[in-house]
């Protein structure tokens, strides 16, 4: 079968009204979501050096960049956005394939949408486009991807920010194939960055996969060919990244069942397999009455995968080591109340009480949630609290909570004020809350932006 070509005859055949309610409202979300972590993003250090290397590109004024107002070419607006969405682990995330698309789908369809004075039905649209295609990528090369060393965003998103972009550009199905060809070449992100917790790398894997995107497509247009065989072939993505055994995976369901209502949203501000453990940790504490000094010993089960990602980095020396360590996150948890934007700083690293408790957390393999993982994926966890009294309490999390819409709202909220006034967030959440009513950008952008911001360098 042709699949790269199927997949390419969906991207710009699927039209808005061919989108059940459901997954109209679930593109809206995943948009909401997405900008509010990206305001909150571009606050921090490492977005800051992006935004300066991209102030220092120039480039064409075509699309904004968030918070700052700056415009720049299509590509480097998406990179910086993408590396604002990707760089404090508060994604969406599709767990049978671990791709974060928000930090890269939306800071595409925001770049090249307000180019194009798209309307809101068209960000819907080229929304559920990039979610459909890029998830069913990753679909079809794990469960080799996700056990190797690639980094399912990096590898897999750029083929949803090229279908994203080449939706908005209105590409016909050879355009569209080209398209996704070469996105197959811009693939890359490694799990070293992550899993070693050492600098801030990880960071920006949304904004290569973004720009990547954009770039792959901006190609075709301009007449760029790539092997219609890209995805299937013998030497091709899926050969490469997996085992071509899942190749069906590829088209099965397009346009019946909706991949991006499998999307959700994280909760905590950490690494996706340490979020179960926080939950069934709250879950703890919610039932039984005990203070961080009471605790011996706490324990937290999950499958090798994870043990392999969270357990290594004992006691983080920096941010991103520390949303990648299991037992810091936990004790982090415990002592602050929360393990979210707020709590993961410079001073709740070298705080003496959450160091001490962090060292009486080990992290294990659970045979029950191993076998889980093998079969269907689900990110779970077991937690075992062994007071000094001798009381010994257990929670397990087979499957994420997921967040209701009024959750969303909420976390988004709290986000978007880290950049924006109160007044102007509200306005940010109406707005997108309606974005299929939406005609074009033009009201949408300046929202994203902070009013009376300052387009100088950022410090």
């Amino acid at each position: 079968m042709e699949y790269t070509r199927h997949l390419a005859q969906f991207a710009t055949q699927l039209q808005y009204a061919d989108l059940p309610s459901p997954v109209i409202e679930k593109a809206k979300a995943i948009a909401l979501h997405a900008w509010g972590v990206q305001l909150a993003g571009s606050t921090l250090p490492w977005s800051k050096a992006a935004y300066r290397y991209v102030q220092s590109q120039g480039g064409a004024p075509q699309s904004s960049v968030i918070n700052y107002g700056l415009k720049t070419s299509a590509i480097n607006a998406a990179f910086v956005n993408g590396t604002f969405g990707h760089g404090f682990e508060m994604d969406d995330n599709h767990a049978a394939t671990g791709i974060k698309g928000g930090c890269v789908v939306l800071p595409t369809c925001l770049a090249i949408g307000e180019q194009q004075n798209s309307s809101g039905r068209d960000i819907i649209l080229a929304t559920v486009v990039a979610y459909e295609v890029m998830t069913r990528v990753g679909l079809s090369v794990n469960p080799t991807l996700l056990n190797g060393a690639h980094h399912p965003t990096g590898t897999c998103a750029p083929f949803g920010a090229a279908s994203a972009a080449g939706k908005l550009l209105g590409f016909d199905d050879t355009t569209m194939l080209h398209a996704i060809s070469i996105a197959a070449g811009h693939s890359s992100g490694l799990g070293e960055a992550p899993a070693s917790g050492r600098g801030d790398l990880k960071r920006i894997f949304g904004g290569m996969a973004a720009a990547n995107g954009i770039r792959s497509a901006l190609l075709a247009r301009e007449g760029l060919t790539g092997p219609a065989t890209m995805l299937e072939g013998k030497r091709g993505f899926c050969r490469a990244f997996g085992d071509t055994s899942k190749l069906p995976a590829l088209t099965a369901g397009l346009g019946t069942q909706w991949q991006i209502l499998n999307v959700h949203y994280k909760i905590y501000a950490q690494d996706g397999y340490i979020q179960p453990m926080t939950e069934a940790l709250d879950r703890i504490l919610k039932a039984r009455e005990f203070k961080a000094e009471d605790i011996e010993e706490i324990r937290a089960g999950t499958n090798q995968h994870a043990l392999d990602v969270v357990s290594l980095i004992r006691e983080p020396k920096d941010l991103t080591s520390a949303q990648f360590s299991a037992n810091f996150s936990l004790a982090l948890f415990l002592v602050k109340g929360n393990a979210g934007f707020q709590e993961y700083t410079e001073e709740n690293l070298v705080d003496s009480n959450i160091i001490a408790l962090s060292r009486k957390i080990r992290i294990e393999l659970d045979p029950e949630i191993e076998d889980e993982w093998q079969k269907t994926r689900p990110r779970g966890a077991r937690v075992t609290v062994r007071l000094k009294s001798g009381k010994i309490y257990t929670e397990c999390v087979h499957m994420l909570r997921s967040m209701s819409a009024a959750d969303v709202v909420d976390k988004v909220r709290k986000l978007a004020t880290v950049a924006l006034d109160a007044e102007q967030s509200e306005r940010l959440i109406a707005t997108v809350q309606n974005l299929d009513a939406l005609q074009d950008l033009s009201t949408l952008v300046p929202l994203l932006v902070r009013e009376h911001g300052d387009q100088g360098t950022a410090s």
